[in-house]
């Protein structure tokens, strides 16, 4: 492993951000007395403080890592995960979030048990959890450790994981939801910062000339959509498979939902989700750009995922090196914190409350703690286990697109169909990921041809969606006295909620968030 040196200036710019967000944390302990005060900042957060987090949440170390990574070897189209945030979010905005919030529920899955049955909720949950802790948190300790290892190469492994474990349970079992979201506040700051800062460096190399940059560019490698038979991510993966992965993650994880549960009413909740899609737009250019020049600057490398940290030393002058690395830090505990607070909340909301009601609001409070805790030491357990796959990233992109297509369907269907009922909720989880699980056989067995695993996404989704229309119409329909608050058909009007003026109405500002987003689709066509 390639080991560089770094100056102590820069070193005690990482120490003091560790400073910091240890501060956060603990100085929003003392607001700290329920369950919901834990697991939801007591419903106060408005729509910045939302958006940020949403932004830090999702940009792990992985993202960090593997965007230009990917960039160096196959150029823009690995930005499609990114850039579909934005719609997808759109989407969010308009069909889910006012139920969400008018359902007053706690956790995700918990809409599902009010929208079909305690089975849906609970099979849901406990899929989330294993899939937050296992992955999301994997893969950000995962990318972030093999980076840091190279700057402080006496760093022992399993140390690093424990360490920024420890440090991100510590304040977010002490300071629950407001600290997780107050520190990504920060680190989303610093995040922008970094990335803007490494773009500056790298476009310094061509005279700060975009098109010098770009004319340095094969062709092929500045478009974002690719032919069919194109490995990385076909023209028809972006259409129905990558839609398919980004709702699943936007709309229906604990680990992002949250937020929004947390807001202090559905205009702020709404915002905020709009400013996560606004602050995703930039990704192409602070993560992925650098890593697709630099395939002109450091055309040797032979580990791609080396990219990062070969453009911070070589690019980047001492004390600026530590504001980069601070990012990368900073995506590794926004990651790790919000899967631990996202975590424990279905622990505990889904699993200990239901089993005891007799459970004061701070008692519920109090055990979100000790799970915060239980989670955080196995995390720091499996940490040194997860070093020891190789491609993990890909390997773990892959596998979730044999996950989650009977999730969407669900999710989707519940709210866009008044007419599905629990039964086929029931036998489209456990069926559809029967079928999803013969199909991954096939997958690795090389006997579903050359079908991008994005594609399968899509064609998996189909499926669980015939599943799901199918048993519905052969039972009977749901008593819609019960879900006619819960579905699009049957939604309320928004008569209650408070006027606003146009320049801030959702609608409007939807409007020019697609815009922005059809510009930048043209833009790299």
């Amino acid at each position: 492993m390639t080991n560089y040196a770094i100056s102590n200036v820069d070193i005690g710019i990482i120490v003091g951000y560790f400073f910091v967000v240890l501060f956060i944390g603990f100085a929003f302990s003392r607001k700290n007395n329920t369950g919901k005060d834990f697991f939801l900042a007591g419903r106060s957060l408005g729509w910045v403080a939302i958006g940020f987090s949403l932004f830090a949440s999702n940009i792990s170390s992985s993202t960090i890592i593997g965007l230009s990574g990917q960039a160096y070897r196959s150029g823009v189209s690995v930005s499609n995960y990114e850039w579909m945030a934005a719609p997808l979010l759109v989407f969010m905005t308009i069909f889910f979030i006012p139920f969400f919030i008018r359902s007053n529920i706690s956790t995700i899955p918990e809409f599902l048990e009010k929208r079909y049955s305690r089975f849906a909720r609970k099979y849901v949950s406990l899929f989330t959890i294993i899939l937050t802790v296992i992955v999301d948190t994997a893969s950000s300790l995962f990318a972030g450790v093999l980076v840091l290892q190279m700057f402080f190469p006496n760093l022992g492994a399993w140390q690093t994981y424990l360490v920024l474990t420890i440090l991100a349970g510590t304040y977010t079992a002490t300071g629950g939801l407001r600290a997780v979201v107050f520190t990504d506040i920060l680190q989303a700051v610093i995040i922008l910062l970094g990335g803007s800062i490494l773009l500056f460096a790298v476009l310094g190399q061509f005279d700060y000339s975009w098109s010098a940059a770009m004319a340095t560019v094969p062709e092929s490698n500045a478009s974002l959509i690719q032919p069919l038979d194109d490995k990385t991510l076909p023209w028809l993966g972006t259409l129905i498979g990558v839609p398919i992965l980004g709702f699943y993650y936007w709309s229906t994880t604990q680990l992002i939902c949250q937020r929004i549960l947390g807001a202090r009413d559905l205009n702020n909740a709404r915002w905020g989700a709009l400013l996560g899609g606004f602050l995703k737009l930039p990704v192409l250019f602070l993560m992925v750009i650098p890593g697709l020049f630099a395939a002109t600057l450091l055309p040797e490398l032979e580990n791609s995922d080396l990219v990062f940290a070969e453009m911070v030393v070589k690019l980047l002058p001492p004390g600026v090196i530590g504001i980069v690395l601070a990012g990368l830090i900073a995506a590794i505990m926004s990651s790790i914190d919000s899967a631990l607070n996202a975590s424990s909340a279905l622990i505990v909301m889904d699993f200990i409350q239901p089993s005891r009601p007799e459970l004061t609001p701070s008692e519920i409070g109090k055990y979100g703690r000790i799970t915060t805790l239980s989670l955080m030491a196995f995390a720091g357990l499996w940490a040194p286990i997860i070093s020891n796959f190789d491609g993990i990233f890909d390997y773990l992109q892959i596998v979730l697109s044999f996950l989650v297509p009977p999730i969407v369907t669900v999710f989707l269907m519940g709210v866009l169909w008044a007419r599905g009922n629990s039964i086929a909720a029931k036998y489209t989880l456990v069926f559809g990921h029967l079928i999803c699980g013969i199909t991954a056989g096939l997958y690795f067995s090389d006997l579903v041809g050359q079908l991008h695993f994005t594609i399968i996404a899509g064609i998996l989704t189909f499926i669980c969606i015939g599943i799901y229309v199918l048993i519905s119409l052969r039972t009977a329909p749901p008593d819609f006295k019960f879900v006619d608050d819960l579905t699009w058909k049957y939604r309320l009007k928004e008569t209650a909620e408070a006027k606003v003026a146009w320049y801030i109405d959702y609608r409007f500002l939807s409007t020019i968030l697609m815009i922005l987003t059809f510009l930048l689709l043209f833009f790299f066509w």
